[in-house]
């Protein structure tokens, strides 16, 4: 099971990466898809939560997950909002230009380390329930992980970081999403008590990921119109993960 574990970590995170750093090499096809990857990534997070990570922890544990879904989801935001307060007390000292990306590298670095643990947990604790599950958060990971690195990428580039620089940044972060895995894998077996709870915390995150960021960057991007294309992307994305659930199940 751990071969498993790793090697699904290994392809949802440093994969992901890697098809990242070849698109950086294809700037007119990152602007072209890279909102649409956005949309894509926030059906699929939406419909794993709901249709697949909480429904294997009711099952496992009943109606205490509730808790620790609320839990999380309210553990996440506390997180980010420490993030926005460290980062504006940043923006405080020296905000001659406001266009100009403030985001401490530290704050950066540890933020997008703590995000790849997170996932290497959730691929963890899916696969300790089922090899369908585990494929499915699997897939996940990687669809959301693709529009979160062409972030890190663009905030790093923007900083004035050369793109050699940047990958071996998102390549440092992105082996913490092994190490994540690994934790998850041990404690899931030391505590088998553990593995609903580590479900109900990955369904708070990919919660938390489309409805507080993804999808209102969705609505902020796309003021005028009914943004059709994006919101055929982001229906597309819940139809992949209904598919597979299905097929899988």
């Amino acid at each position: 099971m751990l071969i498993n574990i790793l090697f699904f970590t290994f392809l949802a995170s440093i994969v992901s990466l890697f098809l990242v750093s070849i698109l950086l090499l294809k700037e007119k096809l990152i602007h072209r898809f890279s909102f649409s990857l956005v949309s894509f990534a926030a059906g699929a997070l939406l419909a794993t939560a709901f249709l697949d990570t909480m429904k294997e922890a009711l099952g496992i544990a009943g109606n205490s997950v509730f808790l620790w879904v609320t839990l999380s989801f309210a553990a996440f935001f506390i997180i980010e909002r420490l993030f926005v307060f460290l980062h504006h007390h940043d923006e405080d000292v020296d905000a001659k230009d406001s266009s100009e990306l403030k985001i401490p590298t530290p704050f950066l670095l540890f933020g997008d380390a703590l995000h790849n643990f997170i996932d290497g947990a959730s691929i963890a604790a899916s696969f300790m329930v089922s090899f369908p599950l585990g494929l499915v958060t699997s897939t996940t990971v990687f669809v959301h992980e693709i529009p979160h690195e062409l972030g890190d990428f663009g905030i790093l580039i923007h900083k004035g970081w050369g793109r050699k620089k940047v990958l071996w940044f998102n390549v440092a972060t992105g082996f913490a999403a092994v190490i994540g895995a690994v934790l998850a894998f041990y404690l899931g077996h030391l505590f088998e008590q553990a593995t609903p709870i580590l479900l109900a915390i990955t369904t708070g995150n990919f919660l938390y990921l489309s409805a507080t960021n993804l999808v209102p960057e969705i609505h902020n991007k796309a003021k005028q119109g009914l943004a059709a294309k994006e919101t055929i992307f982001f229906l597309l994305g819940i139809l992949l993960i209904a598919s597979l659930i299905k097929v899988l199940g």
